[in-house]
């Protein structure tokens, strides 16, 4: 009998499809919501398993920061899931808390502090008499710890295009307090004509940080200024093109 094999399926995927639900759906296992705020001592998640079968899954928290362009997680012990692994029978469902021991990361004028929570499906018993595909999966939940007073802090955000080859790379910096999720980017030239740029996720900018995205349109699309119509943390949002098309 030829062994399984096993799949670990990228939580991108999902993290795209975050975006605009507020269930992430896949297999039997089920995670809501999709994005956490904690303004006080704890939050909570809700898995599921609409499946036949048990499922079993694993909770961690890590610290997320963006250097270099690049998201980066480490492992904190600022907030702890409560309890980190569990087992669901079909039809069930098992809240997590997420609870917030430490203030250790936030400073006073710190309005926001970010982290992810990775749910890793984990193997059962009756997988290893299985033959075939064993697809397994993991979903990215992004989580903020937010501070009193910070209620109307928005993200402020600096738009900039260069030229990378033959297209364009878009520029984004967040000089504020608060995460910016960005999705379905159109770009308004000067004359009124639209170019539409991505119609999903595209991703997220964290506080004080800057993020770069490929983007399929030559430089010129900018080269007469413009601004960008994008949904901004799930609002619809009007942001002016900081600086036009230049060499990298």
């Amino acid at each position: 009998m030829p062994s399984p094999r096993t799949f670990l399926r990228s939580a991108m995927a999902f993290c795209a499809y975050a975006a605009v639900s507020t269930v992430a759906y896949a297999s039997g296992l089920q995670v809501t919501p999709v994005s956490v705020s904690i303004p006080d001592r704890a939050g909570v998640i809700w898995l599921s398993n609409d499946a036949t079968t048990p499922l079993r899954a694993q909770v961690r928290v890590f610290r997320w920061t963006q250097v270099d362009n690049q998201d980066k997680l480490e492992p904190t012990q600022d907030v702890l899931a409560s309890p980190p692994f569990i087992e669901i029978e079909p039809g069930g469902r098992q809240v997590v808390r997420l609870v917030r021991f430490s203030q250790a990361a936030q400073s006073l004028t710190d309005c926001e502090t970010s982290y992810r929570i990775l749910v890793d499906e984990l193997p059962t018993m009756e997988a290893g008499a299985r033959t075939g595909l064993d697809f397994r999966l993991q979903y990215s939940i992004p989580v903020y710890l937010t501070s009193e007073g910070c209620d109307d802090a928005r993200p402020k955000l600096l738009w900039t295009v260069t030229q990378d080859g033959n297209s364009a790379r878009l520029n984004v910096v967040n000089l504020g307090q608060t995460h910016a999720q960005l999705g379905s980017i159109s770009f308004v030239n000067s004359s009124g004509v639209r170019t539409e740029l991505n119609d999903g996720l595209l991703g997220y900018v964290l506080p004080e940080a800057q993020r770069s995205f490929a983007l399929a349109v030559p430089p010129s699309t900018f080269a007469g200024g413009g601004q960008f119509e994008v949904m901004l943390n799930g609002s619809q949002a009007t942001e002016p093109l900081s600086l036009a098309a230049g060499s990298k």
